[in-house]
Parts: structure tokens; C-alpha cells; sequence
């Protein structure tokens, strides 16, 4: 597949990066194992820097998410965007080659923040978890800034828009239950409340975790895979997705440890108390940075109202746009373990959402 690729790519090279030198060596650098994802290839030029990037769907059916992709790069792109100009790769091309759609990219640089993210001792370090938090801050609040579109408030139009949508596709979608039904109805009365908070329009990246995002000396270098990015909308779902993800996985690097994590005293209290919910393994991270007590949950808490204050958002909103996001990402999971694991994570925070502080309107406003 690799020679076929180049060879295609070479044929209209000239066209599609003028000037630069021709294609020659290629690797296999990403393979999603999920039938939905990709085979990611990167391609050097004769001078061996990387000039490309091509995704090919595993499965013929599932090329929606790069139409997608390439559509939302070729409108931020248009945008003049600097945050995405200087580190969101180019759309050159979606194209079939021998019956497979193909999207072709620049290629972006950097080393995904995983990578130091799973070093062990890296997350139990309050210092460098606060570089990662600060320089995803810094890019999204680039981003948002140059692509903020206009204000909305929330009312019922808006409401139904931006919630009742995406508890109507989570009910055809996953699943529907009493905690669900419930929790649509304090949602709603809640919104009622708070009827005219301003939201801003921003553009949203859609997944904005550290798997996507490049480092470079500290900073954020490259930002990728684009497929649920919208061009405006409440900017909460990039707020929510890096804290949440970075909460997630604390206790990969210590595969032996239970739910221990070194320098994250009482994550693994939560391993017991969750178990109710699902077996879901990232139930324990996701306990732990909402619910939990201790540096990493306060630095999760300060990332989000920091971003809320920045944007000009009310913390009161947290109560309605944080269960919506974890619907969101139910309806997003490819597999379906995950999708059971975030509609687990939505029955938690159901249940216990008394206990966090984004429920609960006396803390949400102590920076009001």
C-alpha cells in the first residue's frame, strides 16, 4: 500500500506542494485496531524531512470521519487562524487511490504529550502536570480567541439545540434509563434558572486530548485529528475533554499498583467506590479528578473555571454542559466497551453529582 500511495502522491506532488522535493520513504506510524480507524502513513522527501501525512480507513464503509477531518482543516484553515495556521496540518487532499478514500495532510512536529504523559513519575510530579495543563490552556485559548464568532444565551431554542439534541441521540443511540431520565429533568429546570447566561461561539476542536496534541520545548507544537470539530459553538467540550482524558489514565504507568498511582494519595479509594457503575477501568480516573480531593483534582478544578473565566462563562453552567459532554462522548466512542464506560461515567456523576464541585452552585460561584 505504501508504494502505491507514494507513487499516486508523486503524480501530483508538483500540484499539491510546489517547489518541494518528491516523496520517497514512508512508515506506518499509526494503526487503530478498532474497525472504525485508520492506517496513518507518514511519508519522507529525498531530503528526509516529513512532507505528509495520509490516513487510509481499515474498512471501506467507515470514511465519514475523514471527510469530516478534511472539511473542518479546510475551513479553519480558510479562517487564517494563526493557532491553526502554524499547528494544524494542511488539507492537500481527499482523494480514492485503488478503490480507498484517502486524506493527505501536511505533517505537524512534536511528540504527543503521551509520550512523557506514560513515563513514570511524570503525572505524579505536580510540576510538570501543571506545564502539560498550561500549555494545553495556552493553545486552546489561541484557538478559541481567533475563531470566537459571536455570543448566544441560553434559553429554550438554545437549550434544545445544544442539550436536548444530544440526550435525544444518546437515547437512540446508547441507551435510556430512570438515571438518564432524571437527569434530563434537573438539567432542564436548571437551565430554566439560569435562562440568559452568555455563551460564546468559538470554533472547537471536538477531541482535544494529549494523544492529539504535539510538544515542542514545553509548548504545544501541532494539534491533530480534527473529525469532530465544529466551526462555532460553546467552546466547553475542548474545556472539558483535556482534564477529563489527563484524569483518565494516571495509572497505566503502573500497571501492578491496583489503582495506586505514586503522588496520588486516595485515587485508589475510588477503584471501590465506583465499582457500581461499571467495570469500566477509567471510572477511577474520572472519580478521582471530579470527585476526589488532593493536588490533581484541584488542578483539574482550576483548569476548568480558569478557562470559564477567560471565556466569560458563569461556573453555574458546569452543572448542565458537563453531563451533555459525557453523552457527547458516548456518542463519539467507536467501540462499544467505551460507550458503556462513558454512559457509566453519566450515571456517576447522576448519582454523586451533590459531591463535585461542578454541580454544586455554592462552590461553582466562589469566582463569581
Amino acid at each position: 500500500m505504501i508504494d502505491t500511495l507514494r507513487a499516486q502522491l508523486n503524480e501530483r506532488w508538483p500540484e499539491l506542494r510546489p517547489q518541494r522535493p518528491p516523496l520517497t520513504g514512508a512508515i506506518l506510524a499509526g494503526l487503530d485496531r478498532t474497525a472504525y480507524g485508520n492506517l496513518t502513513f507518514i511519508f519522507f522527501d529525498e531530503n528526509g524531512q516529513t512532507a505528509a501525512v495520509a490516513k487510509v480507513p481499515r474498512a471501506p464503509g467507515h470514511e465519514d470521519a475523514l471527510r469530516r477531518e478534511y472539511e473542518a482543516l479546510g475551513h479553519f484553515w480558510a479562517t487564517g487562524a494563526s493557532a491553526v495556521r502554524q499547528h494544524a496540518p494542511e488539507p492537500l487532499a481527499l482523494e480514492r487511490i485503488h478503490r480507498r478514500l484517502v486524506l493527505v495532510t501536511s505533517a505537524v512536529h512534536g511528540e504527543p504529550m503521551t509520550t512523557r504523559y506514560h513515563t513514570p513519575g511524570h503525572t505524579s510530579d505536580p510540576r510538570r502536570v501543571e506545564a502539560d495543563f498550561d500549555a494545553a490552556a495556552e493553545w486552546l485559548s489561541r484557538f478559541q480567541t481567533e475563531t470566537f464568532s459571536g455570543l448566544a444565551s441560553l434559553g429554550r431554542d438554545t437549550f434544545s439545540r445544544w442539550i436536548g439534541a444530544v440526550f435525544e441521540r444518546y437515547r437512540s443511540q446508547v441507551g435510556w434509563g430512570a438515571r438518564e431520565a432524571e437527569l434530563l429533568e434537573v438539567l432542564s429546570e436548571r437551565a430554566a434558572d439560569l435562562a440568559g447566561s452568555i455563551l460564546p461561539l468559538t470554533g472547537v476542536h471536538g477531541d482535544y486530548w494529549m494523544g492529539n496534541l504535539m510538544i515542542r520545548d514545553g509548548r504545544i507544537a501541532g494539534v491533530v485529528d480534527w473529525e469532530f470539530a465544529e466551526p462555532a459553538a460553546p467552546p466547553l467540550r475542548d474545556v472539558y475533554k483535556f482534564p477529563t482524558s489527563y484524569g483518565f489514565y494516571l495509572d497505566r504507568a503502573y500497571p501492578e499498583g491496583n489503582g495506586h498511582v505514586p503522588g496520588h494519595p486516595g485515587r485508589q479509594d475510588h477503584l471501590g467506590k465506583w465499582s457500581r457503575f461499571g467495570d469500566w477501568r477509567n471510572l477511577t480516573g474520572f472519580g478521582h479528578a471530579y470527585f476526589g480531593r488532593g493536588w490533581f483534582p484541584e488542578q483539574v478544578r482550576r483548569f476548568v473555571l480558569d478557562q470559564l473565566t477567560r471565556l466569560g462563562i458563569t461556573p453555574a453552567l458546569n452543572g448542565i454542559f458537563f453531563p451533555a459532554f459525557l453523552a457527547e462522548q458516548a456518542l463519539a466512542a467507536r467501540d462499544p466497551a467505551s460507550r458503556k464506560g462513558y454512559r457509566s461515567l453519566l450515571h456517576a456523576f447522576a448519582e454523586e453529582r451533590d459531591s463535585t464541585w461542578l454541580w454544586r452552585e455554592e462552590v461553582a460561584h466562589e469566582r463569581g
